[in-house]
């Protein structure tokens, strides 16, 4: 068949092409790029844009991730100041702990601190959930590990605990060994 415009509309060509293909043909010569909506284009195009200098976006969306890396550090210090303090302020603790959370919800710290406030009130299940918390998210957070083997050996899941001491082991052999003290005198 001759590579003619009159062979290309032949019957047998036709028929050749998938259904689906044909659809999607005549749905994107129907829409030409230039009729649609403004908003759907791409604003800049990564073959043009200079990627040494951001864009309005892009400035402001690291402005605001800075500042609440910032908010969440303040946060941070101010539940550490309130939990060292003597007396120790344990709700302020934990507002402040809990606050930074809000902020950042993958902040292990935050959870971390929330653990240590809620072991000192005796509130062991808000202990338990906190420290699992602070590994799930920094799974590499030795102290996290520490704390919560600690928790698990008292409360009598000691099987638990010694899976912590064995990730333990692995991040911090000074943890590790005082862990190990601690459930040989318990």
């Amino acid at each position: 068949m001759p590579n003619t415009p009159a062979a290309a509309k032949s019957p047998l060509r036709r028929a050749a092409l998938c259904p689906l293909a044909a659809a999607l043909l005549a749905l994107a010569a129907a829409t030409p790029f230039a009729q649609q909506p403004k908003d759907l284009r791409r604003q800049d195009s990564p073959l043009t844009r200079d990627p040494r200098r951001p864009s309005a976006y892009e400035y402001e969306n690291e402005s605001r991730n800075s500042q609440i890396g910032r908010e969440v550090d303040i946060a941070i210090k101010q539940g550490n100041d309130a939990f060292d303090a003597g007396p120790a302020r344990y709700e302020e603790a934990e507002q402040a702990y809990q606050h930074a959370a809000e902020l950042n919800p993958k902040e292990a710290r935050a959870y971390l601190g929330l653990g240590r406030v809620y072991a000192a009130l005796n509130r062991v299940p808000e202990t338990l959930a906190a420290f699992r918390k602070a590994v799930e998210i920094k799974p590499k957070m030795a102290e996290a590990r520490f704390n919560l083997g600690q928790v698990l050996f008292v409360t009598g899941k000691r099987d638990e605990a010694l899976e912590q001491y064995e990730a333990l082991r692995k991040l911090d052999e000074k943890l590790a060994a005082r862990f190990k003290e601690f459930m040989d005198k318990h």
